[in-house]
């Protein structure tokens, strides 16, 4: 099994994540991500660019 400790807090301030566009080179779809191995939300490819 797997715990998660709760005791660990996390807060976020606006603006401390920056989203980037992405366009899916198999779809075509456009989409805003955030991270280093982003994927297609509609086919799930990890074949994107960032536009």
């Amino acid at each position: 099994m797997c715990f998660a400790d709760s005791s660990v807090s996390v807060e976020l301030e606006e603006g401390d994540l920056v989203f980037e566009q992405y366009k899916c080179m198999d779809c075509s779809y456009q989409f805003r991500g955030i991270g280093k191995k982003v994927k297609c939300p509609t086919c799930e490819s990890g074949n994107v660019k960032k536009i």
